[in-house]
């Protein structure tokens, strides 16, 4: 059997894609683990400016958990000993992660495949694409997933949600603010496209140290976030694309990014 995730680089864009079609993408510990590899890669190869997240085929993006393998209802084999748990392991390296991650989303997204279009930073969806958590159905609740849709989802739509198990269109999604732009199946790489390049026009620096300042704050009192806030203004003026974008803009040119 080959690899669950498979990686692609498409210029300065990693793609990882989940590539169990079979399985509607489905999530289980070889795929979580290979998903946290991608990003990691990605984050230390150098020349790497944004990550996009997918899944193989045209239909689904993740059907969330795999629960063929445990009767239980539990895709994952759980060590009680072990407080660690590899979809967590999974959130926080997004979380931390400083190049942007796109999520493509070629169809469903469902359960924690919704999750993981919830913790990317930014979302392109089929119009096809049907998102939502049918965890209540089969007596579980999204909770693993809750902590990304409370900071996405307003909460008495999320509470919705998760109650009655139904899911959103595409357009649903959209309206509510949980993914950034829609597009028929035939131009969602166009649409993709079109926000990957403004992406990578942007300084590397600014984005890489704006995203580890947004998540610094978000959590925070308005208090303690403008005092972190004006403390790391004077610093990020200080790098070089900041000194370059400067430069450019006074000479009415293009930048040229060193990323430092």
């Amino acid at each position: 059997m080959g690899k669950l995730v498979r990686t692609e680089r498409r210029d300065a864009v990693s793609w990882i894609i989940i590539d169990r079609e079979e399985r509607k993408n489905a999530l289980n510990e070889e795929v979580v683990r290979g998903i946290t590899e991608g990003i990691h890669a990605a984050e230390t190869a150098g020349d790497v400016r944004a990550i996009v997240l997918t899944g193989a085929g045209d239909k689904v993006f993740c059907a969330g958990g795999d629960l063929k393998p445990s009767a239980e209802g539990n895709p994952f084999e759980a060590d009680p000993a072990q407080p660690r748990n590899a979809v967590i392991d999974l959130f926080k390296c997004m979380e931390q992660a400083t190049l942007p991650i796109v999520a493509r989303v070629n169809g469903h997204a469902l359960g924690g495949g919704f999750g993981l279009v919830c913790a990317c930073d930014m979302a392109v969806a089929s119009e096809t694409a049907r998102l939502g958590t049918p965890e209540a159905r089969i007596g579980l609740f999204p909770m693993m997933i809750l902590p990304y849709m409370l900071r996405v989802v307003p909460r008495r739509r999320l509470l919705e949600m998760c109650m009655t198990a139904e899911p959103w269109t595409a357009r649903e999604a959209f309206e509510i603010g949980i993914v950034n732009y829609i597009a028929p199946p035939a131009e969602l790489d166009n649409k993709l496209d079109w926000l990957l390049q403004r992406v990578v026009a942007s300084s590397p620096t600014a984005i890489r140290l704006g995203k580890t300042a947004f998540h610094a704050i978000q959590d925070l009192p308005v208090g303690p976030a403008f005092e972190y806030t004006q403390a790391i203004l004077p610093q990020m003026a200080r790098t070089e694309d900041a000194r370059e974008g400067f430069r450019a803009f006074n000479e009415r040119r293009k930048p040229n990014w060193t990323g430092r």
